[in-house]
């Protein structure tokens, strides 16, 4: 791919990845970027997709203001990334399982960000924070859940096919 269309690739993913968020920013911890991400992660390089990254958060910076969650999401969104990489050659394309991993990673994404705040703010605000946002972390692992096992397969089919025009439009 040209540099230019492959930036202008990962910038639309980035600002995709912002829409379908505040898409669904009054449910909450449901959410489709964990399955945008997978997606991209899937058929993309691992710099690729950090770009895309680093963009979203850039842009959710813009929208919904600075704060220690901007970090966060750097290094919490890049480890889902090495996780889905380094899982790719065993999990294939089988939605079930993929649905599985999003799960767990949904169920830990808050205390992934407890562990940032204890680090940040001393141990007691990291089991606070982790302990209270529980509900969350299940409500985020079964949405994560049930969005991958329906919404996997036909997202991955398109994203190929538009991914082919993409590049063979060159």
């Amino acid at each position: 791919m040209l540099a230019i269309k492959k930036l202008v690739l990962i910038a639309l993913l980035a600002a995709s990845a912002l829409v379908i968020q505040i898409g669904l920013a009054v449910l909450p911890n449901i959410e489709l970027v964990s399955l945008w991400f997978l997606i991209v992660a899937r058929k993309l390089s691992f710099k690729e997709n950090l770009l895309v990254i680093f963009i979203f958060t850039l842009l959710e910076g813009l929208v919904w203001g600075f704060g220690d969650w901007v970090l966060g999401y750097l290094w919490i969104w890049t480890l889902w990334i090495v996780l889905v990489k380094g899982l790719s050659t065993l999990i294939k394309d089988r939605a079930p399982l993929w649905a599985l991993v999003g799960a767990l990673f949904g169920f830990s994404f808050g205390f992934l960000f407890a562990l940032q705040h204890a680090l940040l703010y001393g141990l007691n605000m990291g089991l606070i924070y982790w302990v209270r946002g529980i509900p969350f972390d299940i409500i985020h692992a079964f949405g994560n859940y049930i969005l991958i096992l329906l919404f996997y397969k036909p997202l991955i089919h398109t994203f190929e096919i538009l991914l082919r025009k993409w590049v063979k439009s060159e």
